[in-house]
């Protein structure tokens, strides 16, 4: 087995500690339910120093964003690992309905506090923001291209599939919503089969 340069090794712990620092916030902000958690906070519960926070983030509203990249790494993470490109269309639509929600149940308390920040004007609520959408218009694109896919192989009806993805879209960002609020939220299966199956045939009988 070929050993890591001392550079790589380098490169690793500095990768480990600043996803942990994001942990430790991302938990800390859901817990707290508000922003309002220094960063000596932060930097105790990662167990590093408080100056080494700041090696990796410039503030709190970079810390946010990272949070929220963190989260949609995991998702690209599980979608690379489900269906590849080459597989049905549907299976792959599956696969994100999956993903999105078992993402979710990994932080739902920070997702809720995203969600209230979103609106509300100052600092911290615009980071999110910017984040949330640039989040929205990848995965717009995204669900473009599945759908597509879809209609090219017949697997689809004909539809436009800038619009589809869109709809798509809004309706998983509202099953997440829903999740991330609900105290006595179904079975992940359970539910991603529901939500999977209104998206793939909506009211039809």
């Amino acid at each position: 087995m070929a050993r890591r340069s001392p550079e790589g090794l380098k490169e690793v712990i500095r990768d480990y500690r600043r996803e942990q620092i994001i942990d430790e916030a991302r938990r800390l902000f859901g817990e707290r339910g508000t922003t309002e958690v220094s960063m000596d906070e932060i930097a105790t519960a990662a167990g590093v120093a408080r100056s080494t926070v700041y090696v990796y983030f410039s503030g709190r509203d970079e810390l946010l964003r990272s949070c929220l990249q963190q989260m949609y790494g995991q998702l690209q993470e599980e979608l690379a690992e489900g269906p590849d490109e080459g597989d049905e269309p549907v299976a792959r639509l599956r696969a994100v309905v999956h993903g999105v929600l078992r993402v979710i149940d990994e932080s739902p308390a920070f997702f809720r506090l995203a969600m209230a920040l979103q609106g509300s004007g100052d600092r911290a609520g615009l980071a999110v923001g910017a984040e949330l959408s640039a989040i929205g218009l990848d995965m717009a694109s995204l669900l473009e291209e599945l759908v597509a896919e879809g209609i090219d192989r017949g697997d689809f009806r004909e539809i436009d599939p800038a619009r589809a993805g869109a709809l798509i879209g809004q309706q998983l960002f509202g099953a997440m919503t829903v999740r991330a609020g609900d105290p006595s939220a179904r079975p992940l299966d359970a539910e991603v089969e529901d939500v999977f199956e209104f998206l793939l045939r909506g009211l039809a009988s």
